[in-house]
C-alpha cells in the first residue's frame, strides 16, 4: 500500500473518494499543486475541479483507509505527488468523513479482489496500451467479453490547456524509431496506460455473446480494471497456434498471481473462437478489407539506424484484437448517435472515385480479370476468387490490392447534425451504418471526443454543450491530422529505407510489373512493399521497343551480351510479369533506384545481420 494514492476531488465541499491507482512518487502531472480545500485547511477553495492526492498509510479488513494529509509547510508540499485539473469519475463510489485530528477515514467500495481475467494484446515494444480484453465462459454455455478503453477523457477534463493541446495535436505520430505522442508521456505511459498488476480507470464495453459471435446483451460504463499480464501479439500468436500445449512460463510475461498461464490461455483461445465468426460474419456481410504490405525495421540499439526490414505479418493474434475494436467502435457509434443525433462524432468512408474505379475495371478485362465493383463485398470477392496460393498468384494479388487501393477515398469523422442524408453515414470498406473511433483515445482526439458524448449518454456528465458546426470544425481538424500523420509516417520509413539501402545494399528482389509506359515500367517490390520505377535508358540494354499487344502495352528489351560470341538476351516486361530487381543507392543523399536485373543471373537474397529473410521478430512497425 505504499505505493498506492488516493485521488480527492475538489468539486464539492463533500468530497467523493474515485479510485485508488497504483503510482510511484515520480508520477507527478504537474509542478503547480493544488491545495485541500477550505472544509480540511481553512484556507481559500481552490477553483475546481482539481484534485490532491494523498499517500495511504494504513489499511484495514474492514476496506477503510487512513491517510494524513501531507503537510503544506515550507517545501515540503512540492515534494508531495499530486494530480492537477481532473473532473469526477464516479459518483457515490466511496465517501470521506472529516476527523478534528486531520486523519481522513475513507470508505472504499470499489476496491476489491479482482476476479476478471483481463489482459492487453499490443506490439511487443508498445508502452501506450488503449485497451484490454477479457473472456469468460458461462454456465449456459455463451460468453462474456469485455473490451475495456483507457478512460483518457478522466485525466483531460473539457476545456482545460491539456485539452486545447491535445485538440491541436489531434494525433500521436508513429515514426520508426519513435512516437510524438498527443498526450504528455506520464498521462501515455503511466497513468492511463492499461499496464499489468495496476488498477486504472476505464470505459468498457460488455457483451454476451454466443459461440457464434451473435450479441445478446451489451453494457457500457466507466470501470475500474486490473490487466493481469501485457501480452505481445507473438505471445497470443503461440497460445492460437498451441491450443493444447502449455506454454513455458519462461516464454510468458510476468501474470498476476490472481491467475494463471492456462486461464489466460483458455481466454485467448475463447476470443479466438469467437472473432473468427465474427469476422466471418463481417465478409459475409459485404465488409472489404485491402491490406498492402508494409514495412517494419529492426534499428541499432545504439545509433537507432536501421539493420534489418521485413513485411509485417498480420496474424491471427492481429485479427482477434481488430475484431473487438470493431465491435466496440460500432456499438458506442449505435449508443451515442441514438442519444445525440445531431451532436455524434462518427466516422464515414466515402465509396470510391467513380471514374478511376471504372477505368482500373476496364483495365482488368483487357487483362482477363474480370471483376465485379458492384459493392465492397463484391471487390471482396473478387479479389478473393480470383487468386491462387502459388508464388505468381500471391504476387499478382498484391499488384490488384494496391490497384485498387488507389481509388478508394479517406475515411472521415464527421459531426452527425451536419449531414441530412444519413446514406453518407455510412463506411464502404466495413459496409456498416454507422462507426466511429472509441478504441484509442490515448493517440486519437476523436476518441477522447467520442468519449465525452459516451460518458454524458450514460449520464455520467451533463449533456454536451456545442453546436454541431463547432464539432465539425474539431473533425475537420483530426481529419488534417491525421491524413498529415499519415504522410509523415509514411516518409519516416521511405527515409529509413533508403538509410538501409545506402547502408546493406544493394538489395535483391522480386518484383512484380505494375504499369509499363513507353520509356520505363512500374514495379512493386514484392520483398519491401515499395514501388519503384525503372527507366530503360538506365540498363545496360542494345534496343528497347514500345507496342500495344491488342490493348495490353509491352516492352521489349535487347540486352547487350555479357560476351561478344553471344547472342543479346530479349525480354518482354508485361502487367504482371515476375521480375528480378536491384535496390541500389544513388550519389545523393538518400535516395535509391531500382534496377532490373539481367534474365539468367543467379539471384542472391540478402541477409541482414541478426534477421533472417521473412522473419516476424520483435521490431518497430509502421
Amino acid at each position: 500500500l505504499s505505493l498506492s494514492y488516493i485521488l480527492i476531488p475538489s468539486h464539492s465541499k463533500i468530497f467523493s473518494i474515485l479510485s485508488v491507482l497504483q503510482l510511484t512518487n515520480s508520477a507527478i502531472v504537474s509542478k503547480k499543486y493544488d491545495l485541500i480545500p477550505s472544509p480540511l485547511t481553512g484556507r481559500p477553495q481552490i477553483k475546481p475541479p482539481c484534485c490532491l492526492m494523498v499517500p495511504v498509510l494504513s489499511w484495514s479488513k474492514e476496506k477503510f483507509e487512513s491517510s494524513h494529509k501531507e503537510e503544506e509547510n515550507g517545501d515540503h508540499i512540492s515534494d508531495s505527488p499530486s494530480l492537477t485539473f481532473l473532473s469526477p469519475y464516479v459518483q457515490n463510489n466511496c465517501s470521506l468523513t472529516f476527523c478534528d485530528s486531520g486523519l481522513f477515514v475513507i470508505i472504499l467500495f470499489s476496491i476489491f479482489p479482482r476476479k476478471d481475467c483481463i489482459f492487453t494484446i499490443d506490439p511487443s515494444t508498445a508502452r501506450d496500451l488503449d485497451d484490454a480484453l477479457a473472456c469468460r465462459r458461462l454456465t449456459d454455455g455463451t460468453f462474456e467479453v469485455g473490451v475495456h478503453i483507457a478512460d483518457v477523457s478522466y485525466f483531460v477534463p473539457e476545456g482545460s490547456s491539456l485539452d486545447k493541446v491535445a485538440a491541436e495535436r489531434a494525433t500521436s505520430v508513429y515514426l520508426v524509431q519513435k512516437v510524438v505522442p498527443m498526450l504528455p508521456r506520464l498521462l501515455c505511459e503511466e497513468l492511463c496506460s492499461l499496464n499489468p498488476m495496476t488498477d486504472k480507470l476505464t470505459f468498457s464495453v460488455i457483451w454476451k455473446l454466443t459461440p457464434e459471435g451473435k450479441i445478446l446483451e451489451e453494457w457500457f460504463g466507466r470501470t475500474i480494471i486490473r490487466s493481469c499480464t501485457k501480452l505481445s501479439y507473438d505471445h497470443a500468436q503461440s497460445m492460437i497456434e498451441n491450443p493444447t500445449e502449455k506454454i513455458p512460463e519462461e516464454e510468458l510475461p510476468p501474470i498476476s498471481p490472481e491467475h494463471s498461464i492456462e486461464e489466460v490461455h483458455q481466454a485467448v483461445l475463447n476470443l479466438h473462437s469467437i472473432a473468427k465468426q465474427l469476422r466471418r460474419q463481417r465478409f459475409v456481410d459485404g465488409a472489404l478489407r485491402l491490406d498492402q504490405l508494409k514495412l517494419a525495421f529492426t534499428l541499432d540499439h545504439e545509433t537507432g539506424l536501421p539493420q534489418g526490414c521485413h513485411i509485417y505479418e498480420y496474424r491471427d493474434s492481429n485479427k482477434l484484437v481488430e475484431e473487438f475494436m470493431l465491435l466496440a467502435n460500432m456499438a458506442v457509434a449505435h449508443k451515442i448517435f441514438r442519444t445525440f443525433p445531431e451532436q455524434a462524432l462518427l466516422r464515414r468512408h466515402p465509396p470510391p472515385q467513380t471514374k478511376m474505379l471504372s477505368d482500373l475495371v476496364e483495365f482488368c478485362d483487357q487483362m482477363g480479370l474480370p471483376m465485379d465493383v458492384s459493392s465492397a463485398g463484391a471487390l471482396n470477392k473478387s479479389l478473393t476468387k480470383t487468386f491462387g496460393d502459388d508464388k505468381y498468384s500471391l504476387a499478382r494479388k498484391e499488384v490488384l490490392t494496391n490497384m485498387y487501393s488507389r481509388p478508394m477515398q479517406m475515411a472521415l469523422y464527421f459531426c452527425s447534425g451536419m449531414l441530412q442524408d444519413q446514406e453518407q453515414f455510412r463506411h464502404y470498406a466495413l459496409n456498416v451504418p454507422l462507426y466511429t473511433h472509441f478504441t484509442s483515445p490515448i493517440r486519437r482526439f476523436a476518441d477522447v471526443i467520442v468519449h465525452r458524448l459516451l460518458a454524458a449518454a450514460l449520464g455520467y456528465s451533463e449533456q454536451p454543450d456545442v453546436e454541431p458546426d463547432t464539432l465539425q470544425k474539431q473533425a475537420d481538424h483530426c481529419n488534417d491530422r491525421r491524413m498529415a500523420s499519415k504522410r509523415v509516417q509514411e516518409l519516416s520509413i521511405g527515409l529509413f529505407f533508403a538509410v538501409l539501402v545506402k547502408e546493406s545494399g544493394p538489395l535483391e528482389s522480386e518484383a512484380m510489373v505494375m504499369g509499363v509506359l513507353n520509356q520505363a515500367f512500374d514495379v512493386l517490390v514484392l520483398r519491401f512493399g515499395v514501388q519503384k520505377r525503372i527507366y530503360c535508358n538506365a540498363l545496360a540494354l542494345r534496343s528497347y521497343s514500345f507496342q500495344k499487344v491488342g490493348k495490353k502495352p509491352e516492352l521489349t528489351l535487347v540486352w547487350e551480351p555479357d560476351d561478344l560470341e553471344e547472342e543479346p538476351t530479349q525480354q518482354v516486361i508485361t502487367i504482371f510479369s515476375l521480375v528480378d530487381v536491384v535496390l541500389q543507392a544513388e550519389a545523393t543523399a538518400l535516395k535509391y533506384s531500382a534496377i532490373l536485373k539481367r534474365p539468367g543471373l543467379e539471384k542472391k537474397e540478402t541477409t541482414f545481420p541478426g534477421l533472417s529473410p521473412g522473419t516476424s521478430g520483435n521490431s518497430s512497425t509502421s
